[in-house]
């Protein structure tokens, strides 16, 4: 498991929003740690991730695990998400 879970929304992003509580539910079945920041509202620590590691789309779950990152964009089954968090 990653060592930071970070999901990115965008205001007013209806595919944040129905993406939303499917993360939720797996973050909760799987007692996963994860930041929720919604853009723009975000610290400016949160922004400059957005532009290191160029998110632009919404919704985007990055896992960092180290030196090693990975992104989930948009909005997935949750299936979809549980493999790519590598949830056993």
């Amino acid at each position: 498991m990653g060592n930071r879970i970070i999901f990115f929304s965008l205001a007013g992003c209806s595919m944040c929003e129905q993406f939303k509580p499917v993360f939720e539910k797996v973050a909760k079945e799987h007692n996963l740690t994860y930041e929720f920041y919604q853009l723009p509202d975000a610290p400016r620590e949160i922004k400059l991730l957005v532009y290191k590691y160029s998110i632009e789309k919404f919704p985007t779950v990055l896992i960092m695990e180290g030196e090693k990152t990975e992104k989930i964009e948009g909005s997935v089954t949750e299936s979809k998400l549980i493999e790519k968090l590598r949830i056993n």
